[in-house]
């Protein structure tokens, strides 16, 4: 994979995934510390010192020629806030994992599978991937039917993941390649 220190906005119909800005530090706050948002994903962020402190990361890290991690903030059109989240981690070559996150007042309209989408995109025509990779923790039904709903295969389940340093459960692996990414129906 070529370097890539940025990554461009992609517009869905309903939103606009970019880069993370300070800004979203407060939007993030919003949802990121609710544990209906928290239940499901390997990074714990407790309080909104935690998520400032991501953001913060986040931020520092754009630009670096040695970037392999890509946080995006997926922005309402409407409201232009920051409703949900998304990232990219390049791995050995040509291998990226993707992940969602999004707001729990947005869940069931269709706003995470349009994250979803703009995040399998950006892997295979930005960052040049031949596989995609996401984990789903165990429980989350609405990330695995999304899962599978923008193309990706499930291709095993760990039973008992390290899913953070103190954190193990069941994780279900789902994956794409390039040629079935190339072959989707538009």
């Amino acid at each position: 994979m070529s370097t890539i220190t940025m990554l461009p906005a992609i517009e869905t119909p309903s939103m606009v995934l970019r880069e993370i800005e300070p800004r979203d530090a407060s939007t993030f706050g919003n949802f990121m510390t609710q544990e209906a948002y928290q239940r499901h994903i390997a990074m714990q962020l407790a309080s909104e010192q935690d998520v400032y402190s991501f953001v913060t990361r986040a931020v520092a890290r754009q630009g670096d020629d040695r970037r392999n991690v890509f946080h995006l903030a997926a922005e309402e059109k409407v409201s232009v806030e920051a409703i949900g989240d998304g990232f990219l981690i390049m791995q050995h070559p040509k291998t990226v994992e993707i992940g969602w996150g999004l707001h729990p007042a947005m869940w069931r309209m269709g706003l995470g599978t349009e994250i979803g989408h703009a995040l399998l995109g950006l892997a295979f025509e930005r960052l040049h991937a031949g596989s995609v990779w996401c984990k789903v923790m165990g429980g989350n039904v609405a990330s695995a039917k999304l899962a599978r709903r923008i193309g990706l295969r499930h291709l095993k389940t760990h039973p008992n993941y390290p899913a953070s340093p103190d954190r193990r459960c069941q994780v279900d692996f789902y994956a794409m390649d390039e040629s079935d990414y190339f072959n989707l129906a538009y």
